[in-house]
């Protein structure tokens, strides 16, 4: 299965909303989180996504259309 390393970045509107779970749930994805950072303000989360390729690409879409801003993020040490 195609994976992607992306980089989430939350609203202050969604911090406390189980929005990774849905993402896994809605689309048959698996979330690995790599690297998280939360405040009351904003929340970062380093996300690899594991998946069929139309549906991660449909994920990602819905993310965005929440207002979580969707990064690509590179893979270090692979």
């Amino acid at each position: 299965m195609p994976k992607r390393m992306i980089t989430l970045i939350y609203p202050q509107a969604l911090i406390k909303e189980p929005v990774i779970y849905r993402l896994a749930r809605e689309f048959k994805l698996i979330p690995n989180v790599r690297r998280a950072r939360v405040t009351e303000q904003a929340g970062e989360v380093m996300l690899e996504l594991d998946g069929e390729e139309e549906s991660l690409n449909k994920g990602i879409a819905y993310l965005a259309g929440l207002g979580i801003r969707v990064e690509p993020t590179p893979e270090k040490g692979r």
